[in-house]
């Protein structure tokens, strides 16, 4: 099976080699891999660190349009019957490719997505709250509100998928990962690997790193993730499909966190409040609802405190387990 490796870049030249290098370390078959870079117009020195690898890569440089623009790019540069992401700033241990290419042995899947181990820019393990997935995802378990998906370097899709996707809109800059999954769905099944078969690197310039710390971040990702739900929106209805009130009540949750945090950034406190107090109308009587109103009361008095409180469940075994007796899903 022909597998196409896809590393997306700008300006990330003080990582890029590092991911490059193990996409071509991969212990897979040298015929059936091709690695494309698509350089999203970086104005630093990445041209000049891929040199070196002419003849091993296929370098594509293209004016700076985002990541979607990017992936779409190497989606038609590439020829691989699969098509593994992979950012520039993250990196696979050898046996990625050959543990998620064996999962597309059973033509229902179309998807298969893994967990990655989060590192600081010395390539430090961080602490981790690994997800719990099911085994498979069907379009059912996206719909029913119980599906986390992968970040982009932990997700692999069939080509024939992709086709079927279409090209990611302009409007998805940053999170093409989760629209190619969610859309993905609608045409075949996703298999999940327990293993975090690749490392991600937390240095402060990733899109979502530090975001909720960041009023420009938190307003670049609300305006994203309203378009992400638009597009899903428009794909439900052309399928006669719908989201379960679990979806709604997650999505709505999770957009009204932005929301407050960025108007307590804003110094809109007073609104901030509203927009908390609504929530809790609509969500606090049910036990998740109440958690996480109870937990978003932080964010009311400082961004600073909430995001120290959320950061603690990533290293404490216990508040993971006591924040999943909450859960819905």
């Amino acid at each position: 099976m022909r597998v196409s490796i896809i590393i997306d870049t700008y300006n990330y030249g003080r990582f890029v080699r590092q991911a490059v290098d193990s996409a071509l370390a991969q212990d897979y078959p040298a015929d059936q891999l091709e690695v494309v870079v698509v350089d999203d117009g970086s104005t630093d020195d990445t041209n000049a660190l891929l040199a070196p690898y002419a003849g091993r890569i296929k370098y594509v440089l293209k004016a700076n349009g985002g990541q979607a623009m990017a992936f779409n790019t190497g989606f038609e540069q590439s020829s691989g019957e699969v098509v593994m992401l992979l950012d520039s700033d993250d990196y696979w241990p050898p046996e990625k490719v050959r543990l998620v290419a064996e999962k597309f042995s059973d033509p229902e899947v179309g998807i298969v997505q893994h967990p990655l181990q989060d590192v600081d820019v010395q390539g430090r393990p961080l602490p981790t709250n690994m997800p719990r997935w099911p085994g498979t995802y069907t379009l059912e378990t996206l719909l029913a509100g119980g599906a986390p998906l992968a970040a982009a370097s932990g997700l692999a899709l069939r080509r024939e998928v992709l086709a079927k996707i279409g090209p990611i809109p302009a409007d998805i800059r940053f999170a093409s990962d989760i629209y190619l999954i969610a859309h993905g769905l609608f045409f075949c099944k996703a298999v999940n690997l327990d293993a975090p078969l690749g490392v991600h690197r937390i240095h402060g310039a990733n899109n979502w790193a530090d975001n909720y710390l960041s009023p420009q971040k938190l307003r670049t990702g609300l305006e994203i993730q309203r378009n992400f739900q638009r597009h899903l929106d428009e794909r439900l209805r052309a399928a006669g499909r719908r989201l379960s009130p679990l979806y709604i009540m997650l999505e709505d949750m999770d957009v009204g966190r932005r929301e407050i945090l960025l108007a307590v950034h804003e110094k809109r406190r007073p609104e901030a409040f509203g927009l908390w107090l609504r929530l809790f109308r609509r969500f606090g009587f049910g036990r998740f609802g109440f958690f996480r109103c109870a937990t978003l009361a932080l964010a009311l008095l400082s961004p600073g405190l909430y995001v120290y409180a959320s950061n603690l469940y990533a290293q404490n075994r216990w508040l993971v387990r006591l924040r999943e007796l909450f859960s819905p899903v």
